[in-house]
C-alpha cells in the first residue's frame, strides 16, 4: 500500500528543516550513486542555500562588510536558530538583526562584535519602509511652493503632524553616515547615530537626525487623527522633513 501522502509530504518537510536524513531509507530509494540520505541531503542544502541568498538580498551592505565566509556562517546560524515558518521569504529575516545581537561574542555596545547587528536593522528598515504604508497618495504638503515660502507655512499652528508608517527611528551605536552616502562596505566610525528611515516618492532614503529632530519625531503620533503642533525649534527643519516623507500634516 502506498504511503499517504500528506503524512509522506510532512515527513520531508520535517527532513529538510532539520536537515536530516533519520529515517530516510523507509521514504526514499537510494542507488549505487546516492544513498537514501543523500538524496534528502540535496534537497535541504538547495533549500538552505534559498534562505542564505534571500538574507544576502535583504543586507547587501552587511554581506558585503563581513565578507562571504562570515556572513554565510551568520546566516547559517540565524536559519538553524529561527527557520521559515511563513509563507512568505519577507518575514523570514525579520530577527536577523537581534539574533546577531544575541549571538555575538560578550562586550560593550560599541565593541567591533556589535557592527553586523547594527548595520543589519538600518538595512531591516529599509526593508520594512520600501513595503510599509506610505503618504505618496496624500496631497503634498506644500506641492511646487519655494523653500522659503514652505518655510513660512510651516510656522502656521493650524498645521498639525503625524508620523507615517513609512518611518523607522534607529538609535545606533555607530556612525554609518559614509557606508550609506557611499553605498560601499566602509567601517563606521565609533560614535553614536540618530537615523530615521523614510520613504518619499516611493523612494526610500537614510537620514542622520540630530537629537532634538529625533526627540520629536518620536513624540509624534502615528495616526493622523492624533495629530499635535510642531515645536517652535523644528519650524526651520519642518520644510525639509515634510519633503522627504518624515512627517506628514493632518
Amino acid at each position: 500500500m502506498p504511503p499517504d501522502l500528506s503524512e509522506l509530504q510532512a515527513w520531508m518537510q520535517a527532513a529538510i528543516l532539520a536537515a536530516s536524513g533519520a529515517d530516510a531509507r523507509a521514504h526514499v530509494r537510494g542507488d549505487n550513486r546516492l544513498t537514501a540520505e543523500d538524496r534528502v541531503d540535496i534537497y535541504a542544502r538547495s533549500y538552505r542555500q534559498r534562505l542564505i541568498e534571500c538574507l544576502e538580498s535583504e543586507y547587501p551592505l552587511l554581506a558585503a562588510l563581513a565578507g562571504p565566509t562570515a556572513f554565510t556562517l551568520f546566516a547559517k546560524g540565524y536559519i538553524a536558530a529561527h527557520p521559515s515558518r511563513s509563507y512568505t521569504l519577507y518575514d523570514f529575516g525579520a530577527g536577523f538583526a537581534d539574533w546577531l545581537d544575541g549571538a555575538r561574542p560578550p562586550g560593550g555596545p560599541q565593541d567591533v562584535g556589535a557592527i553586523p547587528a547594527a548595520l543589519a536593522r538600518i538595512e531591516r528598515a529599509k526593508a520594512e519602509v520600501h513595503r510599509a504604508q506610505g503618504i505618496e497618495r496624500r496631497e503634498a504638503a506644500w506641492p511646487g511652493i519655494d523653500p522659503a515660502i514652505a518655510e513660512l507655512l510651516a510656522l502656521a499652528e493650524a498645521k498639525r503632524w503625524w508620523r507615517p508608517d513609512s518611518v523607522r527611528l534607529l538609535a545606533l551605536p555607530f556612525d554609518f553616515s559614509e557606508m550609506l552616502a557611499s553605498g560601499a562596505p566602509l567601517p563606521p566610525r565609533g560614535e553614536a547615530m540618530l537615523l530615521a528611515v523614510a520613504r518619499a516618492g516611493y523612494r526610500v532614503a537614510c537620514h542622520p537626525l540630530e537629537p532634538w529632530h529625533y526627540d520629536w519625531l518620536v513624540m509624534l503620533p502615528d495616526d493622523p487623527a492624533r495629530a499635535v503642533p510642531h515645536e517652535p525649534r523644528i519650524a526651520g527643519w519642518l520644510p525639509f522633513a515634510a519633503a522627504n516623507g518624515l512627517v506628514a500634516a493632518a
